[in-house]
């Protein structure tokens, strides 16, 4: 029987509610983080509370927390599931209140839910042969930086991807600059062995499987440059790749039925094996 968290108690999956008057379901009026565990280890469990904290704080939802206990609730969770490899779904929403758009008066207690789920990724093939994507307008608002649950222009330009067999929507702003993918950020190695992504900035979130892939790149002595790109950029370069938490680095060797470089390149499958040992705890890398 499955078992999920919600407002400090575990109860059977089917039971798990919250009240009509939820803020997260009337508003979407909250924030969540998808983390991986393998071997009872919480992947980059710091990062992703640091970068929950920072939602929070920009939401102006009140809920504090420890790191540790916390984490030690998913790892009770994962137990109560027979878990020991998992993604984590957390979700704090502001709370029930009367359905008002202002804040509710007063003080109001957040919304906490958890679910855990055997992990699933793609397919060798995939990441032997590289995927196809399609790019889509970024029509999002301008606060992607929170990783909040209001995700409707993601889940449709993830649609419009999954209706053209494409695995990914590449995202690109009105002035022609790349910014991400619907679930995922975005990299390209250029001719020159250069790895490029978006900077850190209100018009994409900062992606903690992309904060680990910059700092295992530079740990290998990879350059990287956090400068936006181009399409130009993208079909001239020698290969692309989308990163999360669930895909960790997914090649990508078609954009729009175009082919990127030539296959999956030497740079994207070295960077992958190092990213791999990263995960398991095989490598060590500085925080850069």
């Amino acid at each position: 029987m499955k078992i999920t968290y919600i407002n400090n108690q575990f109860v059977p999956h089917e039971n798990a509610y919250v009240h009509i008057e939820d803020r997260g379901y009337q508003f979407a009026d909250g924030v969540y983080e998808v983390v991986l565990a393998k071997n009872n280890i919480l992947i980059d469990w710091q990062p992703h509370c640091r970068r929950l904290r920072r939602s929070l704080a920009e939401m102006q939802i009140a809920y504090s927390f420890s790191d540790d206990v916390l984490g030690n609730l998913v790892l009770e969770l994962m137990a109560k599931n027979n878990l020991e490899d998992a993604a984590v779904y957390l979700q704090i929403s502001r709370g029930v209140a009367k359905r008002e758009h202002g804040f509710p008066k007063g003080n109001i207690t957040p919304s906490v839910v958890m679910t855990v789920s055997a992990p699933s990724f793609p397919s060798e093939q995939d990441y032997k042969k590289g995927v196809s994507v399609i790019t889509m307008p970024d029509i999002r608002w301008k606060r992607r930086d929170i990783k909040t649950i209001s995700l409707l222009p993601n889940i449709l330009a993830k649609q419009a991807a999954t209706e053209q067999n494409a695995a990914e929507a590449i995202l690109i702003e009105d002035d022609g600059f790349i910014t991400e993918g619907s679930s995922s950020n975005f990299f390209i190695f250029d001719n020159d062995g250069v790895l490029h992504t978006h900077p850190l900035n209100n018009r994409i979130l900062g992606g903690i499987t992309r904060e680990g892939i910059i700092n295992v790149a530079k740990e290998a002595g990879i350059e990287v440059r956090e400068q936006a790109f181009r399409m130009g950029d993208l079909m001239a370069a020698k290969g692309a790749f989308v990163s999360s938490t669930t895909k960790h680095i997914l090649p990508v060797t078609k954009v729009n039925g175009a082919e990127i470089g030539s296959g999956v390149c030497s740079e994207i499958q070295g960077l992958m094996g190092l990213y791999k040992k990263y995960i398991e705890g095989q490598l060590l890398v500085a925080s850069y």
